[in-house]
Protein backbone atom coordinates (compact mmCIF):
# COMPACT_ATOMS: atom_id res chain seq x y z
CA UNK A 1 0.00 0.00 0.00
CA UNK A 2 2.74 1.93 0.99
CA UNK A 3 4.98 1.88 -2.30
CA UNK A 4 1.18 2.47 -4.12
CA UNK A 5 0.90 5.71 -2.38
CA UNK A 6 4.18 6.93 -3.14
CA UNK A 7 3.92 6.11 -6.91
CA UNK A 8 0.74 7.54 -6.91
CA UNK A 9 2.26 11.02 -5.66
CA UNK A 10 5.04 10.72 -8.29
CA UNK A 11 2.91 10.35 -11.02
CA UNK A 12 0.65 13.78 -9.64
CA UNK A 13 4.04 15.33 -9.58
CA UNK A 14 4.92 14.68 -13.02
CA UNK A 15 1.45 15.40 -14.00
CA UNK A 16 1.38 18.68 -12.12
CA UNK A 17 4.77 19.39 -13.46
CA UNK A 18 4.11 18.81 -17.32
CA UNK A 19 0.67 20.83 -16.98
CA UNK A 20 3.01 23.81 -15.84
CA UNK A 21 5.40 23.15 -18.34
CA UNK A 22 2.60 23.08 -20.75
CA UNK A 23 1.08 26.24 -19.92
CA UNK A 24 4.63 27.89 -20.40
CA UNK A 25 5.55 26.89 -23.76
CA UNK A 26 2.21 27.90 -24.84
CA UNK A 27 2.25 31.18 -23.00
CA UNK A 28 5.82 31.78 -24.43
CA UNK A 29 4.48 30.97 -28.03
CA UNK A 30 1.75 32.99 -27.75
CA UNK A 31 4.37 36.11 -26.85
CA UNK A 32 7.03 34.91 -29.18
CA UNK A 33 3.62 35.19 -32.42
CA UNK A 34 3.33 38.99 -31.40
CA UNK A 35 6.63 40.18 -30.73
CA UNK A 36 7.36 38.33 -34.20
CA UNK A 37 4.33 39.71 -35.62
CA UNK A 38 4.77 43.25 -34.44
CA UNK A 39 8.30 43.14 -36.38
CA UNK A 40 9.92 43.03 -32.70
CA UNK A 41 12.48 40.32 -33.92
CA UNK A 42 14.76 40.44 -30.77
CA UNK A 43 11.98 39.56 -28.19
CA UNK A 44 10.79 37.35 -30.38
CA UNK A 45 14.24 35.08 -31.27
CA UNK A 46 14.88 35.19 -27.33
CA UNK A 47 11.81 33.79 -26.65
CA UNK A 48 12.07 31.29 -30.19
CA UNK A 49 15.31 30.27 -28.26
CA UNK A 50 13.80 29.11 -24.90
CA UNK A 51 11.47 27.26 -26.79
CA UNK A 52 13.65 25.41 -29.58
CA UNK A 53 16.32 24.67 -26.28
CA UNK A 54 13.61 22.41 -24.54
CA UNK A 55 13.03 20.65 -27.52
CA UNK A 56 16.59 19.68 -28.25
CA UNK A 57 17.36 19.24 -24.81
CA UNK A 58 15.00 16.45 -24.84
CA UNK A 59 16.28 15.53 -28.22
CA UNK A 60 12.53 16.66 -30.47
CA UNK A 61 14.40 18.67 -32.32
CA UNK A 62 12.65 17.22 -35.13
CA UNK A 63 9.13 17.96 -33.55
CA UNK A 64 10.29 21.53 -33.35
CA UNK A 65 7.72 24.09 -35.20
CA UNK A 66 9.90 27.29 -34.49
CA UNK A 67 12.73 27.38 -36.29
CA UNK A 68 11.89 29.08 -39.21
CA UNK A 69 10.26 32.03 -37.60
CA UNK A 70 14.00 32.01 -35.71
CA UNK A 71 16.04 31.93 -38.42
CA UNK A 72 13.50 34.45 -40.15
CA UNK A 73 13.81 36.61 -36.95
CA UNK A 74 17.77 36.32 -36.68
CA UNK A 75 17.90 37.48 -40.64
CA UNK A 76 15.84 40.28 -39.65
CA UNK A 77 18.08 41.28 -37.15
CA UNK A 78 21.44 40.53 -38.99
CA UNK A 79 22.30 37.19 -37.60
CA UNK A 80 22.63 35.36 -41.21
CA UNK A 81 25.28 32.35 -39.88
CA UNK A 82 22.13 32.32 -37.26
CA UNK A 83 19.50 32.15 -39.73
CA UNK A 84 20.59 29.76 -41.86
CA UNK A 85 21.01 27.40 -39.29
CA UNK A 86 17.70 27.50 -37.86
CA UNK A 87 15.93 27.56 -41.31
CA UNK A 88 18.39 24.76 -42.16
CA UNK A 89 17.27 22.50 -39.04
CA UNK A 90 13.63 23.52 -40.54
CA UNK A 91 14.17 21.75 -43.53
CA UNK A 92 14.06 18.52 -41.50
CA UNK A 93 10.60 18.76 -39.78
CA UNK A 94 7.23 18.79 -41.00
CA UNK A 95 6.77 22.31 -40.13
CA UNK A 96 9.09 23.51 -43.05
CA UNK A 97 6.71 25.64 -45.38
CA UNK A 98 7.74 27.55 -48.39
CA UNK A 99 8.71 30.89 -45.95
CA UNK A 100 11.16 28.33 -44.75
CA UNK A 101 13.01 27.93 -47.91
CA UNK A 102 12.38 30.93 -49.57
CA UNK A 103 14.48 32.57 -46.83
CA UNK A 104 16.84 30.17 -47.23
CA UNK A 105 17.54 31.28 -50.48
CA UNK A 106 17.56 35.06 -49.20
CA UNK A 107 20.14 34.43 -46.80
CA UNK A 108 22.39 32.25 -49.28
CA UNK A 109 21.47 35.19 -51.98
CA UNK A 110 22.95 37.56 -49.37
CA UNK A 111 26.56 36.00 -48.88
CA UNK A 112 26.39 35.08 -52.20
CA UNK A 113 26.18 31.18 -52.86
CA UNK A 114 24.11 31.26 -55.99
CA UNK A 115 24.47 27.33 -56.09
CA UNK A 116 22.62 27.02 -52.33
CA UNK A 117 20.59 30.05 -53.21
CA UNK A 118 19.03 27.91 -56.66
CA UNK A 119 18.66 24.91 -54.64
CA UNK A 120 16.37 26.53 -52.02
CA UNK A 121 14.62 28.03 -54.42
CA UNK A 122 13.97 24.56 -56.45
CA UNK A 123 12.44 23.76 -53.37
CA UNK A 124 10.09 25.91 -53.49
CA UNK A 125 9.10 25.34 -57.01
CA UNK A 126 9.10 21.52 -56.38
CA UNK A 127 7.59 21.27 -53.06
CA UNK A 128 5.35 24.53 -53.08
CA UNK A 129 4.26 24.92 -56.63
CA UNK A 130 1.05 26.51 -55.47
CA UNK A 131 2.51 29.34 -53.35
CA UNK A 132 1.80 32.69 -54.24
CA UNK A 133 5.41 33.48 -54.46
CA UNK A 134 5.87 30.91 -57.07
CA UNK A 135 6.29 33.74 -60.48
CA UNK A 136 8.81 35.35 -58.25
CA UNK A 137 10.43 32.17 -57.48
CA UNK A 138 10.38 31.05 -61.08
CA UNK A 139 11.80 34.75 -62.17
CA UNK A 140 14.50 34.72 -59.56
CA UNK A 141 15.86 30.95 -60.73
CA UNK A 142 15.62 31.99 -64.70
CA UNK A 143 17.84 34.57 -63.36
CA UNK A 144 19.96 32.06 -61.44
CA UNK A 145 20.23 29.58 -64.32
CA UNK A 146 20.80 32.19 -67.12
CA UNK A 147 23.40 33.35 -64.72
CA UNK A 148 25.37 29.89 -64.15
CA UNK A 149 24.67 28.88 -68.30
CA UNK A 150 22.03 26.36 -67.14
CA UNK A 151 20.14 27.03 -70.44
CA UNK A 152 18.04 24.08 -70.48
CA UNK A 153 17.10 24.75 -66.89
CA UNK A 154 16.00 28.21 -68.01
CA UNK A 155 14.23 27.04 -71.16
CA UNK A 156 12.19 24.45 -69.03
CA UNK A 157 11.43 27.73 -66.73
CA UNK A 158 10.08 30.13 -69.60
CA UNK A 159 7.88 27.14 -70.90
CA UNK A 160 6.18 27.88 -74.25
CA UNK A 161 5.51 31.66 -73.46
CA UNK A 162 5.30 34.37 -75.84
CA UNK A 163 7.80 37.55 -75.35
CA UNK A 164 4.55 39.42 -76.83
CA UNK A 165 2.74 38.68 -73.45
CA UNK A 166 5.61 40.03 -71.16
CA UNK A 167 5.67 43.31 -69.87
CA UNK A 168 8.24 42.89 -67.05
CA UNK A 169 11.70 44.35 -68.62
CA UNK A 170 13.72 42.59 -66.49
CA UNK A 171 12.04 39.10 -67.51
CA UNK A 172 12.63 39.87 -71.09
CA UNK A 173 16.41 41.00 -70.02
CA UNK A 174 16.84 37.64 -68.95
CA UNK A 175 15.29 36.19 -71.68
CA UNK A 176 17.19 38.25 -74.09
CA UNK A 177 20.25 37.13 -72.02
CA UNK A 178 19.50 33.21 -72.67
CA UNK A 179 18.96 33.57 -76.00
CA UNK A 180 21.92 35.19 -76.58
CA UNK A 181 24.17 32.91 -74.79
CA UNK A 182 21.96 30.49 -76.83
CA UNK A 183 23.28 32.13 -80.29
CA UNK A 184 19.46 32.45 -80.90
CA UNK A 185 19.33 35.54 -83.13
CA UNK A 186 16.09 35.45 -84.22
CA UNK A 187 14.77 35.24 -80.48
CA UNK A 188 17.03 38.07 -79.62
CA UNK A 189 15.24 40.21 -82.32
CA UNK A 190 11.94 39.54 -81.09
CA UNK A 191 12.81 40.39 -77.25
CA UNK A 192 14.85 43.00 -78.34
CA UNK A 193 11.67 44.84 -80.45
CA UNK A 194 9.30 43.39 -77.64
CA UNK A 195 11.56 45.27 -75.01
CA UNK A 196 11.21 48.98 -77.29
CA UNK A 197 7.60 48.06 -77.20
CA UNK A 198 7.42 48.59 -73.69
CA UNK A 199 10.02 50.72 -73.09
CA UNK A 200 10.87 53.17 -76.31
CA UNK A 201 14.49 54.14 -73.95
CA UNK A 202 15.65 50.71 -73.08
CA UNK A 203 19.23 50.49 -73.68
CA UNK A 204 19.16 46.98 -74.85
CA UNK A 205 16.69 46.89 -77.33
CA UNK A 206 18.18 50.02 -78.98
CA UNK A 207 21.38 48.73 -78.79
CA UNK A 208 20.72 45.36 -80.61
CA UNK A 209 18.79 47.21 -83.61
CA UNK A 210 21.56 49.90 -83.52
CA UNK A 211 24.32 47.22 -83.95
CA UNK A 212 22.20 45.59 -86.31
CA UNK A 213 21.40 47.88 -89.14
CA UNK A 214 24.94 49.35 -88.32
CA UNK A 215 26.67 46.07 -89.52
CA UNK A 216 24.32 45.34 -92.48
CA UNK A 217 25.12 48.59 -93.95
CA UNK A 218 28.98 48.35 -93.30
CA UNK A 219 28.89 45.13 -94.45
CA UNK A 220 26.97 45.43 -97.55
CA UNK A 221 29.21 48.72 -98.06
CA UNK A 222 32.60 47.09 -97.90
CA UNK A 223 31.37 44.11 -100.17
CA UNK A 224 30.24 45.97 -102.37
CA UNK A 225 33.36 48.37 -102.69
CA UNK A 226 35.80 45.88 -102.55
CA UNK A 227 33.79 43.93 -105.95
CA UNK A 228 34.01 47.57 -107.31
CA UNK A 229 37.49 48.04 -106.87
CA UNK A 230 38.59 44.07 -108.21
CA UNK A 231 36.44 45.15 -111.34
CA UNK A 232 36.04 48.90 -112.58
CA UNK A 233 32.88 48.70 -114.93
CA UNK A 234 29.91 50.57 -115.47
CA UNK A 235 27.87 47.25 -114.91
CA UNK A 236 30.07 46.81 -111.03
CA UNK A 237 29.79 50.53 -110.84
CA UNK A 238 25.62 50.70 -111.15
CA UNK A 239 25.45 47.40 -108.79
CA UNK A 240 27.58 49.81 -106.49
CA UNK A 241 25.32 52.41 -106.74
CA UNK A 242 22.13 50.74 -106.24
CA UNK A 243 24.15 49.20 -102.78
CA UNK A 244 24.52 52.09 -101.71
CA UNK A 245 21.22 53.49 -101.55
CA UNK A 246 20.33 50.32 -99.41
CA UNK A 247 23.56 51.32 -97.47
CA UNK A 248 22.59 54.78 -96.63
CA UNK A 249 18.80 53.68 -95.85
CA UNK A 250 20.41 50.98 -93.20
CA UNK A 251 22.74 53.56 -92.02
CA UNK A 252 20.01 55.74 -91.64
CA UNK A 253 18.14 53.22 -89.30
CA UNK A 254 21.36 52.56 -87.22
CA UNK A 255 21.31 56.65 -87.19
CA UNK A 256 17.80 56.52 -85.45
CA UNK A 257 18.37 54.08 -82.94
CA UNK A 258 22.07 55.16 -81.66
CA UNK A 259 20.97 59.02 -81.69
CA UNK A 260 18.25 57.69 -79.19
CA UNK A 261 20.51 55.49 -77.29
CA UNK A 262 23.10 58.35 -77.14
CA UNK A 263 20.73 60.70 -75.43
CA UNK A 264 19.93 57.75 -72.84
CA UNK A 265 23.15 56.78 -71.96
CA UNK A 266 26.23 59.40 -73.38
CA UNK A 267 28.63 56.25 -73.81
CA UNK A 268 31.62 56.76 -75.30
CA UNK A 269 30.93 53.62 -77.35
CA UNK A 270 27.81 55.03 -78.59
CA UNK A 271 29.31 58.55 -79.89
CA UNK A 272 31.69 56.60 -81.74
CA UNK A 273 29.21 54.49 -83.65
CA UNK A 274 27.11 58.42 -84.38
CA UNK A 275 30.78 59.54 -85.81
CA UNK A 276 31.17 56.70 -87.77
CA UNK A 277 27.44 56.83 -89.36
CA UNK A 278 28.11 60.24 -89.88
CA UNK A 279 31.11 59.85 -91.69
CA UNK A 280 29.84 57.24 -94.15
CA UNK A 281 26.46 59.66 -94.51
CA UNK A 282 29.23 62.09 -96.05
CA UNK A 283 28.41 64.59 -92.76
CA UNK A 284 31.82 65.89 -91.80
CA UNK A 285 30.61 68.12 -89.33
CA UNK A 286 28.46 65.88 -87.02
CA UNK A 287 31.03 62.67 -88.06
CA UNK A 288 33.77 64.87 -86.13
CA UNK A 289 31.23 66.26 -83.31
CA UNK A 290 30.62 63.03 -81.83
CA UNK A 291 34.30 62.20 -82.56
CA UNK A 292 35.10 64.62 -80.16
CA UNK A 293 32.35 63.35 -77.49
CA UNK A 294 34.14 60.35 -77.94
CA UNK A 295 37.39 61.82 -77.11
CA UNK A 296 38.88 60.70 -80.05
Amino acid sequence: MKRFIIFGFLSLVLILGGCGTSKQMAENKQNAEQFFSSGNYGEALSVYKQMIETYEINDNGNLCPFYTNAGISALNLGETKSGIDYLKKATYTQYANASTYLNLADAYKEIDNLSLEMLALEDVLNKYPESDEINQVKKRLLNIYVESDNYEKALDIWGGRSVDSISDISVLETYYNLNKGMDNEKKCEETAERMLVVDPENVTGLKYFGKKYYHKAEDLYQKEMEAYNKNKTNKQYRILLKALDQVTVDFKKSLTYFSKLYEVDPKTEYANYLSYIYNRLSDKKKADYYKGLAGE
